[in-house]
């Protein structure tokens, strides 16, 4: 266990379980833990390959979430390739409860890379990025109409965190003063070393289309690219994050 695929940490129980899903049916051997494992925690799965820590940051004031994420993030003992913050595939956050914005400031502080990629659709679950705009589903594993998330009859209504904006990038402006780039689905065409050229030098937070299931595996590769054997390559998604790369990684055997 000197170096582990990867380690995320989730917003609520339930998408915790969801990223967990995503990893166990890539064959990825994963344990979700409810608190920071210790090192004798970590020894009892001699064959792990990847753990994930169910936290309840969606639910915290802005103030509350640095220090429950550094607690997590910061003091683990073991190293891994890669460092997912799962959100809910809507995004649910705003300034005040469950600021991303603020996760994105801790991770930059934490793991000092280059950009943060966040991927924004997870199409399995019905949840599309188009151009950094993002549609959901009316429901997952069912038959129901996509609504743009501003107009959706459920998120555009949510009682704590309600959708007023579609577009990513200016949901999480709200919440963070970083400038944040994209890659959309005409440069996900892109071979993936073109894919971050466009970028404005500012541009330290990325946000990818996803709208079809098969685009994932190059996302994922894209991913694992981002990895030069130093810090983890900290990212913010849904389950979608785990799925790239769990395509990636069956892909190349």
């Amino acid at each position: 266990m000197s170096e582990l695929l990867l380690i995320y940490y989730g917003d609520d129980f339930t998408g915790s379980t969801d990223a967990l899903e995503s990893l166990c049916c890539a064959g990825v051997k994963t344990v979700l833990f409810l608190k920071r494992p210790s090192d004798v925690d970590l020894v009892a799965f001699p064959d792990l390959m990847a753990f994930g820590i169910a936290g309840n940051t969606r639910a915290l004031l802005r103030k509350e979430i640095g220090k429950a994420i550094a607690l997590k993030m910061h003091t683990l003992s073991v190293k891994s390739r890669h460092f997912h913050y799962k959100v809910c595939s809507t995004f649910d956050s705003s300034p005040e409860i469950g600021s991303i914005g603020e996760v994105i400031e801790w991770g930059l502080k934490i793991f000092g890379n280059q950009i943060i990629p966040i991927i924004g659709g997870t199409p399995a679950l019905g949840r599309y990025c188009v151009f950094g705009n993002l549609f959901a589903k009316m429901g997952i594993g069912s038959n129901g109409e996509i609504y743009r998330l501003d107009r959706h009859p459920s998120m555009s209504k949510h009682p704590v965190t309600p959708a007023s904006e579609s577009d990513l990038r200016l949901h999480l402006s709200k919440q963070t003063d970083k400038s944040i780039g994209l890659i959309d689905i005409v440069q996900l065409e892109q071979p993936i070393a073109d894919w971050t050229k466009h970028l404005k030098d500012d541009e330290k937070v990325v946000l990818v289309d996803a709208l079809y299931d098969e685009q994932l595996t190059k996302i994922g590769e894209w991913l694992e690219s981002q990895y030069t054997g130093g810090r983890s390559v900290f990212s913010i998604g849904g389950s979608s994050v785990a799925m790239a790369l769990g395509k990636f990684w069956n892909n190349q055997g």
